[in-house]
């Protein structure tokens, strides 16, 4: 009774209002009030005295991937009982996730309560991953206290949100249809629904194939701007739901289709309208080189199956890449709404599950962005790391005047206090030629980022970490100790008159544990390092928007003393392929300012960078940009 009225309610939010919908809607409501009132108990107390109620809460409303939810529950039973007390009741918790599927959450029976008595505790914590909270959305929970017979003594309902830790002014919303969850999915599909969520400016929803029952419904499509329909597992094929929304239904092409891996051969008979004809699947591949047509580009392909596709009407589609001349990936008009533009888009390989750094999954990265209508340049930051009162003048000017010859602005990552290995404190606030030194070489055209209040924990400065215990491998210490080191700093930074300079923070070594992280995002809009969740976001060539702040990477590392010719051109190799995606990315390193590294390698890097066609900026710049 209780799914009826709920689906009515569903229904009534997310309905077309058309006659035939109206007339439906009309038939529920009337089953719904028969039900209800063929359901009343033979007996009952007065309807203004029930025999007993209840309440349902947790402990917040919006929930995210790593928390967990409490459950409380109070009830009390009436006095005034016609009976000594409620026997072998039951009690029932089942709660309604995104998309309408019920789970149960508790179910107790044998309950014996006397009159008066009153229970008010935690009735369960659930942590939110995996099941049953495989999507992002509004929950909604219901308790029920039942007779033997199974008449309502009382119920109630609470409701709560599961939201991503990423993204902050979402754009656009994005259906992933997937195989059922299995090891063929896991970890593919989560990693994919994170970069987007983290990148994209889009909120994701994950549907899972699992097995007869099929959660994705005609007509779903409407709700969502771009439809991702993964296909990880060779032996399951798409719904013919699916199908049918993605070619033909009613506005399809004003949404954007991607359509990942196996089973284009199952709806061949649709492809003649978006210009294409099923080509092959190749099994078991060494590895292989994609060539981004786009840009002339190629990039290592380490997926074993492979799927193509051929072009038979070039009005309508276009290759975007190919392997050994075979397209890979396409993207497609539909026949009859060319004025409404690309709307189908083919990968016929699994990006998110076999990959390298600067791979071809790069390729997958860039067309997304079309597909999101994001434009973002070819922006270069470079920042010079671990600079402190102890830091040589001499190289610091001599660097920093030459990025003001080249026009190029810069960020220098400052640790305003230096610890020595004996435990001595030299402070910025303490010594006046240090400060000149900082506000010399910002008037060549920096900025700069907290890295740390003394980079050291129990070691020396830049040696060491801060917030991080190197003997245990755990965090230091919790909330408070990140919360008084970003004080000590600020308060160098205040005292020393560089505070209109600062445009965000570095952890160093860009190790701290959660609570950490979650003092730095609440001071800094901006966090200048490599995002620390997992899922592989360092391989994407794009800041990561959280709630609070933007995580922006240095995602070409650093020149190594130990090998610093070579890093060299590694990082102008690996900013070669990055300058191969029409829609912009990030080319970001640090260079440490020391002995022995001097300016000839950092002018070789810049000026390899601008002959790529890179455009320098400061990392404030994506801030504004945002």
């Amino acid at each position: 009774m209780k799914k009826l009225i709920w689906r009515i309610a569903s229904e009534t939010e997310s309905g077309k209002g058309t006659r035939q919908h109206r007339r439906r809607l009309v038939l529920l409501v009337g089953i719904a009030l028969l039900l209800l009132f063929s359901q009343a108990p033979a007996h009952r107390v007065h309807a203004a005295t029930p025999l007993a109620v209840m309440e349902i809460s947790t402990n917040k409303y919006e929930y995210h991937p790593d928390e967990s939810i409490q459950l409380f529950m109070w009830l009390k039973v009436n006095t005034d009982l016609p009976v000594p007390r409620i026997e072998n009741a039951r009690l029932e918790v089942e709660m309604r996730q995104p998309f309408g599927t019920f789970v149960t959450l508790t179910h107790r029976g044998g309950i014996s309560l006397r009159k008066g008595a009153e229970w008010d505790e935690s009735l369960l914590t659930l942590p939110v991953t995996g099941e049953p909270f495989r999507n992002m959305g509004e929950y909604q929970v219901h308790a029920m206290l039942l007779s033997q017979s199974g008449e309502t003594y009382c119920e109630a309902y609470t409701s709560f949100v599961i939201r991503s830790i990423f993204g902050q002014e979402v754009e656009t919303r994005t259906l992933i249809v997937t195989s059922r969850r299995t090891e063929l999915t896991e970890p593919f599909v989560s990693r994919l629904s994170v970069w987007l969520e983290a990148a994209y400016r889009t909120r994701v929803q994950v549907i899972y194939q699992e097995g007869i029952y099929q959660a994705y419904h005609r007509g779903l499509l409407t709700d969502f701007d771009v439809l991702i329909y993964y296909a990880t597992d060779y032996d399951q094929p798409p719904p013919p739901e699916l199908i049918e929304d993605i070619f033909e239904s009613e506005g399809r092409t004003k949404k954007k289709i991607v359509w990942l891996g196996y089973h284009l051969d199952k709806v061949q008979a649709y492809l003649p309208k978006c210009g294409l004809r099923y080509g092959m699947l190749s099994a078991g591949n060494a590895r292989g080189e994609l060539l981004y047509l786009d840009s002339g580009v190629g990039y290592g392909l380490f997926s074993p199956d492979r799927v193509f596709v051929d072009v038979i009407d070039s009005e309508l589609a276009r290759v975007r890449a190919a392997v050994d001349g075979a397209p890979i990936i396409v993207s497609a008009k539909q026949e009859g709404h060319l004025e409404d533009g690309e709307c189908f888009y083919f990968v016929g390989f699994h990006p998110t599950a076999y990959y390298a750094p600067f791979s071809a999954h790069l390729v997958f990265c860039d067309i997304l962005n079309e597909v999101y209508g994001i434009e973002r340049g070819k922006v270069a930051l470079v920042r010079l790391e671990d600079i402190s009162p102890f830091t040589d003048s001499e190289q610091l000017l001599a660097i920093t005047g030459f990025l003001r010859s080249e026009g190029v602005p810069f960020t220098l990552a400052l640790i305003p206090i230096y610890v020595s290995a004996g435990g001595e404190k030299a402070r910025l606030s303490w010594d006046s030629d240090s400060r000149v030194k900082i506000k010399n070489a910002l008037l060549d055209g920096g900025e700069f980022v907290l890295h740390g209040a003394t980079h050291q924990y129990d070691g020396e400065t830049a040696a060491d970490y801060e917030f991080w215990d190197e003997k245990s491998g755990a965090p230091v210490d919790g909330a408070d100790y990140a919360e008084q080191r970003v004080a000590d700093a600020l308060m160098e930074v205040e005292f020393s008159g560089l505070r209109p300079y600062l445009v965000g923070w570095e952890t160093p070594h860009y190790a701290a544990g959660q609570e950490a992280y979650t003092v730095f995002e609440r001071h800094f809009d901006l966090l200048y390092e490599n995002p620390h969740w997992g899922f592989d976001l360092n391989l994407i060539p794009y800041p990561v928007e959280v709630k609070n702040s933007l995580y922006v990477p240095t995602n070409l590392d650093y020149v190594k003393g130990s090998s610093p010719d070579a890093d060299v051109e590694r990082i102008l190799n690996e900013a070669r392929l990055l300058s191969g995606l029409p829609h912009g990315a990030l080319a970001s390193f640090f260079y440490h300012v020391r002995q022995g590294e001097g300016l000839e390698r950092l002018e070789r890097l810049v000026r390899g960078l601008k002959e790529q066609g890179w455009t320098f900026n400061p990392v404030s710049f994506l801030l504004d940009a945002e």
